[in-house]
């Protein structure tokens, strides 16, 4: 990204903003080569410069959390802050209660970025398969792929029509189905005690789950909120349910 300054002070303001953020993004990536990072370094100060930054640290001597908190403030003011997808990630930890026999229903989930966040949830938590149901997006979608952030890979999933047929499926099985819904004969999550193998039903981010569905689950969960909102993102539903299955699943141990 070799820029002379004649041609970048050329640039409109948003491509200059563009180069910035890049420069940022490229910085954190390839900062364990110091010949890399120490020239990429030199052309993001250059830059700066050209715009009218004078007074700048000696990025040279930061380390990357240093460069971080002096760039994504930078970042912020101009005008695009990175997504979670695009952050640099060190991952590749496998823990003893990876694949534990809990299982997801997703009823008719309209975002397919829920559904990715929902698949990255459930690897870490070792969730041993998830159901898309209805018109839920399934890994076959390209955006759900690219929020679960290569979890997809990791994990099994089945697709089926009909979310009464995936609950037949689990029950056959002797799964039993905890649904998750702010209803009044809804238990308290956290008094729950959830039994082996376990799977989670999950609905509409707007309408829930269905009446007929829900008269299918085993048992209907809740977790007690306490603000003016009086319901969860279905994405922050799923990570809360599986931390607490988790955490009952491990003290049996």
């Amino acid at each position: 990204m070799k820029y002379s300054e004649k041609k970048f002070r050329s640039f409109a303001e948003e491509k200059q903003q563009k180069i910035l953020r890049e420069f940022i993004r490229s910085i954190e990536q390839n900062w364990q080569e110091e010949q890399k990072r120490s020239a990429l370094l030199t052309e993001f100060a250059n830059c700066l410069r050209w715009l009218g930054i004078t007074v700048l640290p000696d990025l040279s001597e930061f380390s990357l959390r240093g460069f971080l908190d002096f760039a994504v403030p930078l970042e912020q003011q101009l005008g695009r802050e990175v997504t979670d997808m695009e952050i640099l990630q060190q991952d590749g930890l496998r823990t003893e209660h990876a694949n534990q026999p809990l299982y997801l229903i997703l009823d008719n989930l309209r975002s397919s970025f829920n559904v990715g966040s929902i698949f990255r949830t459930a690897e870490c938590f070792g969730v041993k398969s998830i159901f898309s149901c209805g018109y839920t997006a399934n890994p076959t979608n390209e955006k759900v792929r690219k929020t679960a952030m290569g979890t997809t890979e990791y994990i099994d999933w089945q697709h089926f029509t009909l979310t009464e047929e995936a609950i037949e499926f689990l029950h056959k099985q002797g799964v039993r189905i905890y649904a998750l819904e702010t209803v009044s004969h809804a238990g308290n999550i956290m008094e729950v005690d959830f039994l082996k193998p376990a799977a989670l039903l999950l609905g509409n981010e707007a309408l829930g789950i269905a009446p007929e569905i829900l008269k299918l689950a085993d048992e209907v969960v809740s977790i007690p909120l306490s603000g003016w909102k009086n319901s969860l993102n279905v994405g922050v539903t799923a990570a809360i349910a599986c931390y607490e299955v988790t955490r009952q699943w491990l003290k049996q141990r």
